[in-house]
């Protein structure tokens, strides 16, 4: 279906595949995996014909059909949601079956694309790619804007839909569930394994155990060779001898161990103080057309809060965060910036705030110009852009990479204020755990968009909800904001309760067995809503269970990896990374015990509810 023959491919010093071959089937699904910036993502634009090997072929099955996701999409304007998904009146149902499937209900059909949150326009996107049917399906980091319901019925999707896909996603949950294959971009080149990401794992560990018993093989040997060489070089009596070992070791084909990239390691720099009131909104009004989000919203942060933003897709975090940043104008309200306020602004898809014909240091030199280059020079390397990489356009960067461009730009000047729309998005675990360390770390104040439970039970020190157009808050951290969700949860049930019991007219119980006449029409209004309120929290807890259970499975498998990892006996002649690595286990593994507690309680009320609704 589809063959990649000896591809090379390299921008300016930079080589990213080096005689790199594999082999597309049909109907299987492949997980495409890699450090940041390996070429995941120029793989699949060589595939299209967007990008041209250096040498190499890449080969396809006549009249082969190719539908691609990318991670930055193209505006789309003018169309309806189902407009924007079908080109011809034939698969309008079947749209409307797949736009149902990703989160949309029938009101959402007619709405315009440009009114809906960046996470709804991608799923415009790949509704109108599913419906294509192409031949193969080539996706980049798919399930950055779904929630659990939305991703289960994707997955459903994927797994009876008989196409060939290669995909690419930091989401090792996902790959588990529907890869039959993985291909790993690694020293420059693609080796395959059979099976989920999980099996991949455990292939890399042995294939990686194998070679260095290999190496270290062949360097015993080797000096062996060369210390006999060494001793009877100058004795004539052993000169065809030594000779036929000096030519021995000439025709050695070395065993090279290549070291995989370092991970990201950054603090951010002290920032001068700002005033105790840092944001004031006060009556704020925005609208996207017709599409009403706040009619009067209010809400102040003060110096030192760490604010978390949640709330369903599509609520209005993201509009809300670039209003504080002061990059999205709004209706009606006023907003307040405290005295000595000074912000940095990371926002969810770096094409809003990069600009795309500049390169990695033209980036930084933007922040300040007044800034040393040899100062700027070694930020750029200390978030892996060395030598020639920091010429590279960030119209040319992987997703993560220019992640890591906007975070190196916030350590140029000291800001005493940081604003963050999921900057977790395409960093792989490690640089996560790095990323959690520095914010928690910082002094200032910090208002972040995550859907990650542990980066926010770690980050967050108070929670403000997105919900209806109102932001409530709750002043504690995010084990605290669940704790409150349950209570009323609770109340919830004991409301229904007592008015699922029948009342005397002095409001106490009545008897079993007593008689209750028909209540006048109109009296049910109460009841009908209590059981809207319990139908409403059954969905949002259900969304909140299953995003727990993907959570608790990855970390899962964190912890038994780094258990293989610990259990190997070269690893103990290092004990200061022996002992870095476990205390990073030990603090995963309370994060697992929080998560599950969570999950359990979470599913215990969840249960309540159902029970109520029967």
């Amino acid at each position: 279906m589809l063959q990649i023959e000896g591809v090379h491919k390299r921008f300016g010093a930079r080589v990213l595949l080096k005689d790199a071959w594999a082999h597309l089937r049909p109907a299987t699904r492949v997980g495409l995996v890699g450090p940041n910036g390996a070429g995941k993502t120029t793989l699949m634009r060589m595939i299209l014909g967007e990008e041209f090997p250096d040498q190499g072929t890449i080969r396809k099955r006549p009249r082969l059909r190719i539908g691609y996701l990318a991670q930055e999409l193209e505006p789309l304007t003018g169309k309806t949601v189902l407009g924007a998904t079908h080109r011809d009146q034939y698969p309008e149902h079947e749209a409307k079956r797949i736009l149902s499937g990703l989160g949309f209900s029938e009101p959402d059909f007619g709405r315009p694309v440009e009114t809906l949150s960046g996470g709804y326009r991608m799923r415009v996107a790949l509704a109108h790619l599913l419906l294509s049917n192409p031949d193969v399906l080539m996706l980049d980091e798919p399930t950055n804007h779904l929630d659990k319901p939305t991703q289960s019925w994707f997955e459903q999707f994927l797994l009876h839909s008989g196409m060939a896909i290669l995909v690419i996603s930091h989401d090792t949950a996902f790959l588990d569930r529907i890869a039959t294959h993985i291909w790993e971009i690694r020293h420059h080149a693609i080796r395959e394994c059979r099976g989920n990401y999980s099996k991949f794992l455990e292939w890399r560990k042995a294939q990686d155990a194998h070679l260095e018993a290999a190496a270290k093989r062949q360097s015993k040997e080797i000096a062996r060779v060369q210390t006999f060489i060494d001793r009877f070089r100058y004795q004539a009596n052993k000169a065809s001898q030594v000779q036929s070992r000096i030519k021995q070791l000439e025709k050695v084909k070395r065993i090279e161990l290549a070291r995989d990239p370092k991970r990201v390691r950054f603090k951010f720099p002290e920032p001068p103080a700002s005033g105790r009131q840092v944001f004031e909104l006060r009556g704020i009004a925005k609208s996207y057309g017709s599409t009403v989000v706040y009619t009067s919203l209010d809400l102040s942060v003060e110096r030192g809060q760490r604010v978390a933003l949640v709330g369903e897709n599509g609520a209005g975090k993201s509009t809300l965060l670039k209003m504080l940043a002061g990059v999205l104008p709004y209706e009606k309200g006023e907003r307040i910036v405290g005295h000595g306020v000074t912000l940095h602004y990371f926002a969810q898809h770096q094409a809003e705030t990069l600009n795309p014909e500049h390169t990695v240091l033209d980036s930084l030199v933007e922040v300040s110009k007044q800034a040393e280059m040899n100062f700027l020079r070694g930020i750029a390397g200390a978030f892996l852009f060395s030598g020639p990489d920091q010429k590279k356009p960030i119209k040319a960067l992987s997703g993560g990479e220019r992640n890591r461009v906007a975070l190196a730009r916030m350590l140029v000047e000291p800001a005493n204020t940081l604003l963050l729309d999921e900057p977790t998005n395409h960093l792989d675990p490690a640089s996560v755990d790095v990323l959690t360390d520095a914010l928690t770390a910082f002094p200032g104040t910090i208002v972040f968009i995550s859907h990650d439970p542990v980066f926010l039970a770690r980050v967050a020190t108070r929670i403000v909800e997105i919900e209806d157009g109102k932001a409530r808050d709750f002043l504690g951290d995010y084990e605290y904001f669940l704790w409150k969700k349950a209570q009323e949860f609770g109340s919830i049930k004991e409301r229904s309760e007592e008015l699922r019991t029948p009342k005397t007219s002095k409001g106490k119980a009545m008897p079993a067995g007593a008689r209750v006449s028909t209540p006048p029409a109109g009296s049910t209004r109460s009841s009908g809503a209590e059981r809207r309120d319990l139908a409403k929290s059954q969905a949002r807890i259900e969304k909140q269970v299953a995003r727990l259970e993907q959570e608790i499975a990855e970390l899962e498998a964190r912890v038994k990896t780094r258990d293989q990892e610990l259990a190997d006996p070269v690893l103990y002649q290092d004990f200061a990374r022996w002992h870095e690595l476990h205390q990073e286990q030990d603090r995963w593994k309370k994060d697992l015990d929080v998560l599950t507690s969570r999950w359990g309680d979470l599913s215990h009320q969840l249960e309540e509810i159902k029970r109520k609704l029967v």
